[in-house]
């Protein structure tokens, strides 16, 4: 495609910026959106925050979960969400925070559907499908309905895809952003980043058949491996150490993906009736897709391999949803920590998109045509899907609730294993002394230092007689402890999984730091080897390409 002149740029980006202010427009009248996952984000940004401002750049433990506790997540959730939001929450108040959020996801979920249109299609055809893209029907949901924050930043990355994989260029030209766009998804929602590895992996067998051409998978499947070196600083630690964590509880009972596949039922009537809602949303965006495929005929051949690429992956990713799909997620690797199949929307919107506004013949008043039905369904989906919030459940409250010191339930898949969040009450005091085997505090016994701060605890303690300390803070092994200048090892208590440290008799100087574990090392070295590596081959493509224009210009 020829590159559109700089006035239709700007009125392309104008039309993304107005359509993410469209919708969030119905916040002013219902107030914002306060999804299922709204107060677990919020938490996390003002966690990050938080932070920020006491001189930690990258948070590894959130020291508010479980009533000051603490919970190690964000060693576990990937972090340009909660980035993002901590960002946005530290220059503009936090009860706007999810609004600006929304925003930028939809913006960059339009932005990179554009940046993938204009490859095969002229304007204003690509400004609709980028549009289209980033106000499907499920990102609403996801928007309205879920404040899935993570995964709408997500979205932004799944158009590259198959920018980057089936366009017209040599196959080497997909290794580098390729593996950014990778490293990029597994920086941002974990869920979705196996969705898109799967959807990668299609994509490359499938232009790989159509090409001919072999180096197309090697280069593809090099690509998806370099993204997952680049995010290795997240990904490594959480291959370690899940076996720290409760991380059952993310496929416990509801979330499991033989629960949630379209039109499932489990008896749970809140359940139930999100899954009802959701699956005939489903069946409203698979069905308008399935006919638009079939009515398009103009540029299936003149782009057969985009046209190949979309409509298989719209169909693996329909099949996913259903549950003759289900021995599937049991079989295939990690498939199963998709949690909820209907995630697969996230491909069929790529689809929905290009089909609903190519299958339509151009003509003069297309964009006119469509934008009214595109207002009309984000007032249709707010209306339909965003619930009402309850008193505690608004930014407002959340942020609240936080500023307060109170602390907040943590969230069960991040509790060290040995916890159970359930049995930790807020009014513990942020340390105690007793006895040994939990009996009664020795006559006398007690702290005479305390000095504390996210990553560093500090206390002395007196006693006559052997004692033990229980601090406010979960027993996870990257804490190390010291009394007296000596290792020892801490043990959880029983049943919340807190910090008991055995004392010997007199004073006790007592030392607990969250250290970075050799895991983090590994990551780390690996993550920054791969950028060194991707650096070099930037730096070689570019010498490439630039003897080979001087070897056209001598030619001529």
């Amino acid at each position: 495609m020829s590159r559109p002149d700089p006035s239709l740029r700007t009125t392309s980006v104008a039309a993304l910026l107005f359509v993410a202010v469209i919708v969030v427009a119905p916040f002013a009248l219902r107030g914002v959106a306060c999804g299922h996952d709204l107060t677990f984000h919020m938490d996390s940004w003002m966690e990050v925050a938080q932070q920020w401002r006491q001189g930690v750049f990258y948070p590894r433990w959130a020291p508010n979960a479980n009533y000051g506790s603490g919970e190690p997540r964000f060693l576990f959730y990937p972090p340009l969400s909660w980035m993002l939001g901590g960002a946005l929450g530290s220059v503009i108040p936090w009860i706007f925070a999810p609004v600006a959020f929304d925003m930028c996801a939809v913006f960059l979920a339009g932005f990179a559907m554009l940046k993938m249109a204009r490859e095969w299609f002229e304007e204003p055809d690509a400004t609709l499908i980028a549009i289209a893209y980033a106000i499907n029907p499920y990102m609403l949901l996801t928007i309205y309905a879920r404040s899935a924050v993570a995964e709408e930043l997500a979205s932004a990355f799944f158009p590259l895809l198959v920018l980057w994989t089936v366009r017209e260029r040599p196959a080497r030209q997909m290794f580098l952003p390729l593996a950014l766009t990778m490293a990029g998804i597994w920086l941002s929602d974990v869920p979705a980043a196996i969705i898109a590895t799967y959807l990668a992996l299609l994509l490359i067998v499938t232009v790989t058949v159509l090409r001919r051409n072999s180096r197309v998978f090697l280069w593809g499947a090099g690509a998806i491996g370099m993204g997952f070196l680049l995010a290795a600083f997240y990904i490594v630690p959480v291959l370690y150490e899940r076996s720290w964590i409760n991380l059952g509880q993310v496929l416990s009972t509801g979330v499991r993906p033989a629960e949630n596949f379209l039109f499932a039922r489990t008896g749970g009537v809140e359940h139930d009736s999100f899954i009802r809602a959701l699956s005939w949303l489903a069946v409203g965006q698979i069905g308008i897709t399935a006919v638009a495929i079939l009515a398009e005929r103009k540029w299936r051949p003149i782009s057969a391999r985009l046209w190949w690429s979309l409509a298989v992956s719209f169909l693996v990713a329909l099949v996913l949803t259903l549950p003759m799909s289900g021995f599937l997620y049991r079989l295939t690797p990690d498939l199963r920590f998709v949690q909820f199949p209907w995630r697969w929307l996230l491909v069929t919107g790529l689809a929905y998109a290009v089909f609903v506004v190519v299958a339509m013949p151009a003509f003069a008043s297309k964009a006119s045509l469509y934008l009214p039905l595109f207002v009309g369904l984000i007032v249709l989906c707010n209306l339909k899907l965003q619930p009402q919030c309850g008193p505690d459940g608004t930014p407002f409250m959340i942020s609240k609730v936080f500023y307060t010191g109170y602390g907040y339930m943590g969230m069960d898949e991040y509790v060290p294993a040995t916890g159970d969040n359930y049995e930790i009450k807020p009014d513990f005091p942020e340390y105690r002394v007793r006895g040994e085997n939990g009996g009664a505090a020795p006559n006398g016994a007690h702290v005479t230092t305390w000095k504390t701060s996210t990553y560093h605890k500090q206390l002395t303690v007196e006693s006559p007689q052997a004692a033990e300390v229980v601090l406010r803070l979960m027993n996870y092994p990257a804490w190390q402890v010291e009394v007296n200048g000596l290792r020892v090892t801490a043990e959880p208590d029983h049943p919340t999984g807190r910090m008991v440290i055995a004392l010997p008799a007199g004073r006790s100087e007592v030392d607990v730091r969250f250290v970075r574990t050799p895991d983090r090392w590994v990551g780390n070295a690996l993550s920054t080897l791969a950028f060194i590596f991707l650096l070099q081959f930037w730096y070689g493509e570019r010498k490439r390409e630039f003897s080979r224009k001087k070897q056209l210009v001598i030619s001529n």
